[in-house]
């Protein structure tokens, strides 16, 4: 999620525009989605409620009220270097892949928008030539001219880093370690988690992958089970799952009701995350160790630009439910998000844009967006750097644990790192 920062040196700017923007004139740069005095962004949201005909309920409150209210604060306090930002939204159903790529189409060859915002498919919008905020690709970027610019760093380039706190803290000391994979498509990360543990001096005595097909989770428990029974056989005392399987191992010894019950390490916070929300056993989550790249939820709720757009959000919209954060809410009332989202998405789009200068084009952002160095925006706890290529933040470890009392997981308030 998931998924924040403020007031720093080079978006102060930005942000007492957005909450205050000092406009400046600008001539069209002929790019897509720029005039003299627009820049077109696209907002291809995800459609939370599409997900209850699968028996999932989610509510982020309202994405397209939370961004309509920012995008017109920020333009009636002069938009970004003069240009106002016009939003071309679209809910997208998250359930299958093609209304993710319809959305892509409309946005980039209808709409021409310069930049997509949090765009479940990225690829698509970056084989298009408009730049990505805020979405998760698996490694550190595009080939081509555009970029996605996200303060989630990509598992390639996170998991070694957590992994070398995670060694520091003994986590791996006297424990006989295997890799557990939740599905085919982990073989990469997999790849990176031996290739790193190995450098640690952390001998892997096995690896497994849960090959059943995605969805199939009677196939899959019946992996999971004959996994198991194979590490306890190994005398493994540590599992780290990864990938997709920091959800699947947890699930599937729920299910199984497994005797055998390692420590074990979950190398995707947000995966496991998804999985604490479900209704499995405790017993198998208690025992985890896992980490966060991002900035506390409750830190990101308390922030005093999450609490602006807050407040421009409810000024815009006085009867939209907005819940403030809590980490035992049901996911019904997950009504922070929507203005989480659009506050720390739009301004992290703002300080690039504005970097960028008068004159905005895919190539001038990238290049805006690679110079950004001690960032603060709403979002984050601490300045986050981008670098040449290199269009994601990345640095704080944020330790987090499952608490069994309030049957949630536990963010540290300090990176382990600092």
């Amino acid at each position: 999620m998931v998924k924040r920062l403020f007031v720093g040196t080079v978006l102060l700017a930005v942000l007492s525009g957005f909450l205050g923007v000092d406009p400046a004139a600008g001539a069209s740069s002929g790019t897509q989605g720029v005039t003299a005095t627009t820049i077109s962004v696209g907002v291809p949201y995800v459609d939370v409620a599409a997900v209850k005909a699968v028996g999932v309920n989610l509510n982020w409150g309202s994405i397209p009220d939370a961004f309509n209210a920012i995008i017109a604060n920020m333009n009636a306090h002069g938009g970004i270097n003069g240009r106002k930002i016009v939003p071309y939204i679209v809910a997208v159903n998250p359930t299958g892949t093609a209304p993710a790529a319809t959305a892509c189409t409309q946005l980039t060859q209808d709409d021409h928008v310069f930049v997509a915002i949090a765009p479940l498919m990225p690829t698509c919008y970056l084989q298009n030539g408009v730049p990505v905020i805020a979405s998760i690709l698996a490694t550190s970027g595009s080939s081509g001219l555009a970029q996605n610019f996200t303060l989630t760093p990509p598992a390639s380039a996170y998991d070694p880093l957590q992994l070398s706190i995670f060694a520091k803290q003994g986590v791996f000391k006297g424990k006989k370690v295997a890799l557990f994979a939740g599905t085919t498509s982990d073989q990469p990360e997999v790849q990176i988690v031996q290739t790193t543990l190995t450098k640690l001096h952390v001998p892997v005595v096995t690896t497994a992958v849960d090959s059943a097909p995605q969805g199939d989770l009677v196939a899959s428990n019946t992996q999971v089970t004959a996994i198991a029974q194979r590490f306890k056989s190994d005398g493994i005392t540590e599992v780290v799952a990864v990938g997709n399987g920091s959800a699947i191992w947890p699930q599937g010894l729920s299910a199984i009701q497994s005797t055998y019950n390692p420590s074990w390490v979950a190398t995707s916070e947000s995966d496991l995350s998804g999985d604490v929300a479900g209704d499995n056993n405790p017993t198998y989550l208690r025992n985890v160790v896992t980490s966060s790249p991002l900035t506390p939820p409750q830190a990101i709720w308390d922030n005093a630009g999450t609490q602006q757009c807050v407040h421009i959000v409810k000024k815009a919209y006085p009867s939209d439910h907005i819940n403030a954060y809590s980490p035992t809410s049901p996911g019904s009332q997950f009504t922070w998000m929507s203005v989480e989202l659009a506050c720390t998405d739009l301004a992290l789009f703002a300080v690039i844009a504005k970097a960028a200068g008068k004159h905005l084009t895919a190539a001038s952002f990238v290049h805006a967006g690679y110079g950004l160095r001690n960032l603060t925006i709403p979002g984050t706890g601490s300045p986050i750097s981008f670098g040449p290529n290199r269009p994601f933040a990345l640095g704080p470890v944020y330790m987090v644990h499952y608490d069994v009392g309030t049957k949630a997981l536990v963010f540290a308030t300090k990176s382990a790192n600092s």
